[in-house]
């Protein structure tokens, strides 16, 4: 790697995805690598959704820290929960110039990512579990609480974010349109 290079390696649940990224790696500046390192931007594409938390849950606090997790999804409580690990920064897949500064913030480990919702951080670690498909009693025994705190999370999300239950607050961070759905 030159001086003035930065180094990326992406991580991706298939080779297929990388071309949603694949004006931000040929730029001259960006050299992909194989394996991380100090100085290397971790790039984790988060296609199909929900696919990120999975693997963040997997990586330590430093590998989190120099990562750049790269979304199709726009809300802004699904954008919180993927930072809600720490990571450097969270971009959406259309915004090339939030892509390239987040690459540059995560190669110096720094954070880029300004939450946008009206969550706690405990808020956003049940709905992570929530996308992730754990019910009240598994969240509470994951996260060492009770299941009437995590009842107590749920219900303070709902109200915060205007949804009537559970199913429809996981399908609007989704950005799933159910009338669509039906239609098609």
């Amino acid at each position: 790697m030159s001086q003035t290079s930065l180094g990326v390696h992406v991580h991706s649940s298939h080779p297929a995805f990388l071309s949603l990224i694949h004006e931000v790696m040929e730029r001259p500046d960006v050299e992909p690598h194989e394996k991380g390192g100090s100085g290397v931007a971790h790039v984790m594409l988060d296609f199909p959704l929900t696919w990120t938390l999975y693997q963040l849950e997997q990586l330590d606090s430093v590998d989190r820290a120099r990562t750049l997790v790269i979304t199709q999804a726009t809300h802004p409580a699904y954008l919180d929960c993927l930072a809600s690990y720490h990571v450097s920064g969270v971009a959406t897949s259309t915004d090339d110039h939030g892509v390239v500064a987040g690459l540059y913030a995560a190669a110096a480990a720094q954070r880029s990512y300004h939450y946008q919702s009206p969550l706690t951080f405990m808020e956003l670690r049940v709905v992570r579990l929530l996308l992730m498909g754990y019910d009240t009693r598994r969240a509470a025994r994951d996260l060492g609480v009770s299941y009437k705190t995590i009842n107590a999370h749920v219900s303070n999300t709902l109200c915060k974010l205007g949804y009537d239950n559970r199913a429809q607050l996981v399908v609007h961070l989704l950005g799933v349109d159910p009338k669509a759905e039906r239609t098609a």
